[in-house]
């Protein structure tokens, strides 16, 4: 478990998935986890990143309004994102100065990065198999990611790998712990495994976040059912 508890309850079922709650910090989760292929054949030809190459200009600019409000923070001008599909909000950084990065699972969105955006360095494979020479960064964002991810440990002992210390995070994901997630948990919008696995709520990414080595600077409210929060490097 996230916080250490060994106590958890049942939250239902779907698509044949069980998913469960733990008792302490309310963290959801997928379990048994599907096996790795099963995963694995989603990513394949992902199907979002042909919808998001038709909407880069405008991802474009959301991530560079957001990136200029964070920036400050950041002792550095080294970027990276960690799961960046076609790059668009690793573009934005390299046009507000960034030495900017990019890396994720899909080799077609990141060959399509490269091709569209060309002025900056991606990588396709795991995080543990990140170029030894890109070093450490000062600036990191993870969207929409760590819900997907079958062993979040593994995730994030990587990413902290790889920021220096006092370097900052920017992590989305959906918000277990929402007031408007329904009573019913399998009828929120975005439960929906084998993709997403992982269901963090405030008190659950605090546990996860300190025990990787990160104090959370600030949740950004939201209307929405999605967790946005800012950290930073021990």
């Amino acid at each position: 478990m996230v916080c250490g508890s060994a106590g958890f309850v049942p939250l239902g079922q779907w698509g044949g998935h069980d998913i469960f709650r733990c008792t302490r910090c309310s963290f959801g989760f997928v379990h048994p986890m599907p096996p790795l292929s099963e995963i694995a054949a989603i990513y394949d030809r992902y199907p979002a990143t042909e919808l998001y190459s038709g909407k880069a200009a405008r991802k474009i600019v959301r991530a560079h309004k957001r990136l200029k409000r964070y920036r400050h923070l950041a002792p550095g001008k080294r970027f990276i994102d960690f799961g960046c599909n076609i790059g668009t909000t690793v573009e934005a950084a390299r046009r507000l100065g960034f030495d900017a990065h990019g890396t994720d699972i899909d080799a077609e969105a990141i060959s399509i990065a490269g091709t569209l955006f060309p002025g900056s360095l991606y990588h396709a494979g795991p995080m543990e198999t990140l170029p030894v020479e890109w070093g450490l960064f000062d600036f990191a964002f993870s969207t929409e990611v760590i819900e997907h991810v079958p062993d979040p440990e593994s995730y994030f002992a990587a990413l902290a790998a790889r920021l220096r210390p006092g370097g900052v995070l920017y992590l989305t994901t959906p918000d277990a712990g929402h007031w408007r997630v329904p009573a019913d948990f399998t009828a929120w919008e975005h439960v929906f495994p084998p993709q997403h696995l992982l269901y963090f709520t405030r008190t659950s990414m605090t546990h996860f976040l300190g025990r990787h080595g990160f104090d959370v600077i600030k949740f950004v409210p939201n209307l929405k059912t999605g967790l946005k929060l800012l950290a930073r490097k021990r």
